[in-house]
């Protein structure tokens, strides 16, 4: 997202020569670069001071909460410091407009595609879009990522993506329920006869995070699969120190952080009132990380947006819990200067072959 100083500069004719000469600094092309690098990259082209987030990273130490296995508790023990404010949400066919990027979110689609989409400049699935990952349900969604008129798609993987992560894939002698392995020996043989060590490749109509961060429009936005454990599938960890690890490296100041988990608190909340969101993904959202915009989905019965005053919270699910398509997917903008979106929106072939180039 750019600064009001950024948009007097961009806005001021008698610059326009300048302006010209400096746009790859302040516009970037969409390379993948470091977290850290990025938003040092913005800063500096804004006249801002360096090294804010690794002060930030530095200063601000998340430890894990008492009751991390057991959320509900955590929850009554925080909430009274933890508000949670209902939000309405963006009408869908509000207009979109030449100075703002419009976020399309969705999730937790579960091999099902929703027939109209809303149109908007970036498209951001948080995860849940296949049954199981197998690669012809991967390259389904990839077809149906192509006919999709949003200029990006940013996208993540949840439990779901079970092929996505290769950890799951390897045989661990500790799993002993056959219907597991024979899941395991199924998924890996359909890998097998595709020829493909992942699916992941099989992706070529969105830009795919998994622990990492690209900027588009100026806006920093990072994405991560992992979750508390729940079940046996995909990019589960136990809660505490292993999954704040994960945290821990999403940088501070990202304006749009996409999770698959919710945080404690928000959209986390199951049928029988049970919590089931990450306390230590909340205390990093809320003191350290501070994005604009929090989207996830996992929970389909948490549906909605809330907000703590800073952050607006997301919980994007399409699915109920009875995995019928029953949910609109969420839009929201972010202002940037006519400009720098016209810029991203002409180069579209050109930062996705970059993206694609870096992560080869």
């Amino acid at each position: 997202m750019l600064t009001q100083n950024t948009r007097n500069y961009f806005g001021t004719p008698s610059l326009r020569d300048s302006v010209r000469e400096k746009r790859k600094s302040v516009v970037p092309s969409g390379r993948r670069l470091s977290a850290e690098n990025i938003l040092e990259n913005r800063r500096k082209s804004i006249g801002m001071a360096p090294s804010i987030a690794n002060i930030e990273r530095r200063e601000i130490n998340i430890q894990p909460h008492q009751y991390t296995t057991d959320p509900t508790v955590a929850w009554e023990m925080l909430k009274a410091k933890r508000p949670v404010k209902r939000v309405i949400q963006m009408k869908r066919d509000t207009p979109v407009r030449a100075e703002a990027v419009r976020f399309v979110c969705l999730g937790c689609t579960h091999g099902e595609f929703p027939k109209e989409v809303p149109q908007g400049d970036i498209l951001v699935i948080s995860g849940d879009f296949t049954t199981c990952g197998l690669p012809k349900e991967v390259k389904a969604f990839n077809t149906w990522l192509g006919q999709q008129k949003h200029a990006y798609k940013v996208i993540i993987a949840g439990n779901h993506e079970c092929t996505f992560d290769e950890q799951f894939l390897k045989t661990n002698t500790n799993v002993t329920d056959p219907k597991e392995i024979a899941l395991k020996q199924a998924l890996v043989a359909s890998i097998a006869s595709n020829k493909l060590t992942t699916p992941k490749p099989l992706i070529t109509n969105a830009i795919y995070l998994q622990d990492s961060l690209i900027e588009l429009f100026g806006i920093t936005i990072y994405g991560t699969p992992w979750q508390p454990k729940i079940d046996s599938w995909a990019f589960n960890l136990p809660r505490g120190t292993t999954l704040l690890d994960k945290w821990n490296q999403i940088p501070s100041g990202v304006d749009v952080l996409i999770t698959h988990t919710p945080p404690l608190g928000h959209g986390d909340t199951l049928r029988n009132g049970q919590r089931v969101g990450c306390v230590e993904l909340l205390n990093s959202v809320t003191k350290r990380i501070k994005p604009k915009y929090h989207v996830f989905s996992h929970i389909h019965e948490g549906y909605g947006c809330t907000s703590d005053g800073y952050t607006k919270f997301i919980n994007c699910s399409l699915c109920d819990e009875n995995l019928q398509l029953a949910n609109e997917p969420v839009i929201f903008d972010i202002p940037v200067h006519p400009h720098t979106k016209q810029h991203y929106l002409n180069n579209v072939k050109k930062v996705m072959k970059r993206f694609t180039k870096e992560k080869k």
